[in-house]
């Protein structure tokens, strides 16, 4: 029951942290804060290939995005900035957690073959 126990705690906290990828750039490697305007900043992610290609696939003109930019107020384009801030930047967790799931799965399942658990119904032991 014990070594159950352990490897349920020991499973869970392999996925406890949840890290955030984030490109570094030349500025933080340096310490040296460069200020982007938020106009900039919202300009510059929306002229990126895979921004400008999936608004191009959505059938908007990448043009178009950048002329509606410059129309909008301080507050808006800030409100969009601080949105860009936010994302994360390797998808969603959807994957992680299935992911999580299917190697604690095989986990149980191997300790349950070996004979150090009993958790599955369907499984014998080895030994």
């Amino acid at each position: 029951m014990s070594k159950m126990i352990l490897s349920f705690v020991v499973s869970i906290t392999l996925f406890a942290q949840v890290s955030w990828a984030q490109m570094a750039s030349t500025e933080a490697v340096f310490e040296q804060p460069v200020s982007v305007s938020t106009h900039e900043k919202v300009s510059q992610f929306v002229a990126r290939e895979d921004v400008a290609k999936t608004f191009e696939n959505m059938g908007v003109d990448p043009k178009m995005v950048e002329q509606r930019i410059a129309l909008m107020s301080d507050e808006e384009v800030s409100k969009i900035s601080s949105q860009i801030d936010t994302l994360p930047a390797g998808g969603d967790a959807l994957g992680a957690i299935i992911g999580a799931a299917i190697l604690i799965f095989i986990v149980l399942l191997i300790t349950d073959v070996l004979g150090f658990t009993k958790v599955f119904g369907f499984t014998r032991a080895a030994r």
